[in-house]
């Protein structure tokens, strides 16, 4: 957005943003923000034009979650500009994404279906990708490489919050010398949320990114549990099925497809595990599937884990890997394992490549003495050299799997589990 440099940018502070009435929720002094800010607690920057109602920028502060987001707006109040920066530096952030929206006329919605928008994907390695989309959904797409050069994707951490407000981060900036204007919005009526602006009388709020988060996995090993899915609309989870007990000597755990990675360290796992011998657990459900009018009795292993304690899981989270920074992922993002044969397996670092060759040789290569099948979609490859398990398991296809960490109440690792089948919209009946 141009702006006539001798408009006055006035500031005002507050706990939250309300999207869908552009309106500040619970508003802060500017001290009061200083000390949400020392705290790491997520607060909102609004600026703001003399005489505008409209905000220019808002900017979303949250350092205990390693995240500043900025939405730019235009003179009709839709947002033209997003940038998502990412704290992985004590002094510096990282451009993780920025979008960007054009509206042909004064009528146009925000966000509506046609029009035209670009999104730039950044990664710390010097990766990226860059989507532009001149029709929205009504046209074509085309991917190339990020155009943005290394050196504007990291910025000085001094830029940005109540320290950073004498300069916008997304729109024209501030002329040298040039000061803003605090408003305390504790003080100012305009500077309230207002119910009345959206249809259902609640904010809905900006908040800081969270990554995937896992439906339900408790339910899926507990017998008698019934579910739906969007194209079961009944199953239950009939019985918890004992697969394998897998040796972990190294207490360092790889969940990969040993095809994909077999050549490779492995996936492995951030969270140490204590070494020993853990039992693999499978989850079946039961459920009617229907082809015209013929229904049929079908019963489908959904979900695997590696049972760690007896405790309860009290909280679930990706179990990332050694490489993955979590504070990367934009919401709903996952990391997991890749894989192109529908497969996977838990198996102990230390002999992954070991046990990995063997996997190949046994199901490729069909040398009977590398390896045994279990039961139906589950085989074993073992390292005597470091007395170390693989234990295979079957997908519901190709593609990228999250891994999830079950914790007890004390942190204590629980269980891990991955989710092997397709269960869209899943719920509990």
């Amino acid at each position: 957005m141009m702006r006539d440099v001798e408009q006055t940018v006035k500031v005002s502070f507050a706990e939250g943003w309300d999207l869908a009435s552009r309106t500040v929720v619970h508003p802060l002094s500017r001290s009061e923000a200083e000390a949400r800010d020392r705290a790491g607690k997520p607060y909102v920057m609004v600026h703001r034009l003399e005489g505008c109602t409209s905000p220019v920028e808002v900017h979303l502060v949250a350092w205990g979650d390693s995240h500043v987001g900025a939405w730019a707006y235009d003179d009709q109040g839709r947002r033209t500009m997003e940038a998502d920066w990412r704290l992985l530096e004590p002094g510096r952030l990282f451009l993780r994404h920025l979008g960007g929206w054009r509206y042909d006329t004064e009528e146009q919605t925000e966000f509506a279906p046609e029009a035209g928008r670009t999104y730039v994907d950044l990664f710390p390695d010097g990766k990226g990708r860059r989507v532009s989309e001149p029709k929205g959904d009504r046209g074509p797409s085309r991917h190339t490489l990020a155009d943005i050069p290394e050196e504007k994707r990291w910025h000085a951490r001094e830029a940005f919050g109540v320290c950073g407000v004498r300069q916008l981060l997304l729109s024209q900036p501030l002329p040298p010398g040039q000061e803003p204007e605090f408003v305390d919005a504790t003080e100012t009526e305009t500077e309230t949320w207002c119910a009345d602006r959206v249809a259902d009388g609640r904010p809905s709020l900006w908040v800081p990114p969270r990554s995937a988060r896992p439906a339900h996995l408790d339910e899926l090993f507990e017998p008698g549990t019934r579910i739906a899915t969007s194209f079961a609309p009944e199953m239950m989870v009939s019985a918890i099925r004992d697969i394998a007990t897998l040796r972990l000597p190294s207490g360092r755990l790889v969940v990969a497809d040993p095809l994909t990675e077999g050549h490779s360290a492995g996936r492995r796992l951030s969270e140490r595990i204590p070494p020993g011998e853990y039992l693999m657990q499978a989850a079946v459900v039961a459920y009617e599937s229907q082809y015209e009018d013929t229904r049929t009795p079908v019963k489908e292993e959904v979900a695997v884990r590696l049972l760690l304690g007896e405790e309860p899981v009290a909280s679930w989270e990706l179990a990332p890997a050694e490489e993955d920074d979590v504070r990367l992922l934009r919401e709903d993002e996952i990391f997991g394992f890749d894989t192109d044969g529908a497969a996977g397996a838990f198996a102990d670092a230390s002999g992954w490549e070991v046990l990995a060759d063997r996997y190949q040789r046994y199901l490729v290569e069909q040398e009977d003495d590398a390896g045994e099948t279990i039961s139906e979609g589950y085989m074993r490859t073992t390292d005597e050299a470091t007395d170390s398990d693989l234990v295979s398991f079957y997908t519901g296809g190709d593609g990228t799997y999250p891994v999830w960490l079950g914790r007890a109440s004390t942190g204590k690792p629980v269980c891990v589990v991955v989710l092997i089948s397709y269960l869209p919209d899943l719920g509990l009946l």
